[in-house]
């Protein structure tokens, strides 16, 4: 016979399930386990896949520019100084004032060169005086030569009839002797006026080149006059102006800045970028002051070496601590329609876009 079974030997009993972890006191914490590990690496896959796509997005959209940071406005910034030394009397701009093209900016005492123009005129006024007596000599020389011409003719004829008559022997020696003298004095007479007439004629030449000198020395003055009002090169507006009054200066001497109204681009493009960029290729710039309103360019010209080829002290690669590095390649960009309300001024940073397609 079968044993009867004991209902609480069979009972079934449920399968232990984890308990929590519970940190004793005093003891280390210790980590749950980590789940969602497959929802975590899934996560990160469609991110990865995700930037992915917009790189290669960005990427195709992009296709045929070139972009920069490296940009600044620039100007031909000239300086302002005097072409002649003196003291300054008047300073008629402020400093950061805008001025037009030939606008007095300064002025110079201009007393002594007052007095070496009225010099000059008084020196002109005595070379026109010797032209003129030079040329009256040149007159009286003429007549002279005239005169004496004449009177040699006279004495010629006297002489070929003196001779006409000798033959017939109907003339005394003494008188043909005298008749031939009196020719060839005469003749001696006409050759001295002649060579009066032309040292005449060069006195006179002299005279007229004294003359010449004179005014060129008269316009000279005059001009040293004119720089002592220091006049704007081109219309923009100055800057670091350091010019006071009664301040002496001395000609070349640098007193301020001249910005001119006319600005452009200068974008220091990688040389691997520049494999396609030339000369009137479209450029969109953006001006970091205008919060990146964009201004169209276009490309004016690239420059014929690196940044680092017309610098102070060019790099020397044959010195033996050759490092390749990237190199910097200036295109200057021109505007094709500047804003009228944004003031370009030089040195602005600018995001610079070449479209090589």
């Amino acid at each position: 016979m079968t044993p009867p079974r004991d209902p609480q030997l069979h009972e079934v009993r449920p399968e232990p399930t984890e308990a929590p972890v519970v940190n004793e006191p005093g003891a280390e914490p210790v980590a749950p386990p980590r789940r969602g590990k497959r929802r975590v690496l899934l996560v990160v896959g469609v991110v990865a896949l995700l930037a992915g796509a917009a790189f290669g997005a960005h990427g195709y959209l992009t296709r045929g520019e070139v972009s920069t940071d490296d940009a600044q406005v620039e100007a031909d910034v000239v300086p302002i100084a005097p072409r002649v030394a003196g003291t300054i009397s008047e300073v008629l701009v402020a400093d950061n004032a805008p001025v037009t093209l030939g606008q007095p900016i300064l002025r110079l005492d201009d007393a002594d060169y007052q007095v070496r123009v009225r010099q000059a005129q008084a020196e002109l006024e005595t070379a026109r005086a010797q032209t003129a007596a030079a040329d009256a000599q040149v007159t009286g020389a003429r007549a002279s030569v005239t005169k004496s011409e004449a009177e040699a003719e006279k004495a010629g004829l006297d002489l070929r009839r003196a001779e006409a008559l000798k033959a017939g022997d109907a003339i005394a020696a003494e008188r043909f002797d005298a008749t031939r003298i009196g020719s060839e004095t005469a003749r001696a007479g006409a050759g001295a006026n002649r060579a009066q007439y032309a040292a005449a004629l060069a006195n006179a030449e002299l005279a007229r080149a004294r003359v010449k000198a004179a005014e060129a020395a008269v316009d000279a003055a005059k001009l040293q006059l004119s720089y002592t009002v220091v006049k704007a090169p081109a219309a923009g507006v100055v800057s670091r102006l350091g010019a006071r009054a009664g301040q002496i200066v001395q000609p070349g001497q640098n007193l301020g800045q001249l910005v001119p109204d006319r600005t452009y681009v200068v974008a220091n493009f990688k040389e691997t970028q520049t494999g396609g960029i030339h000369r009137g290729q479209k450029v969109d710039v953006e001006i970091d002051a205008y919060g990146g309103r964009k201004i169209e360019g276009t490309v004016d010209s690239v420059s014929g070496g690196t940044g680092a080829r017309f610098a102070l002290l060019p790099p020397d690669n044959a010195s033996g601590n050759f490092v390749k590095v990237v190199e910097r390649v200036p295109v200057r960009i021109a505007w094709v329609n500047p804003p009228a309300d944004l003031p370009l001024r030089a040195g602005l940073s600018a995001f610079v876009t070449v479209h090589t397609r």
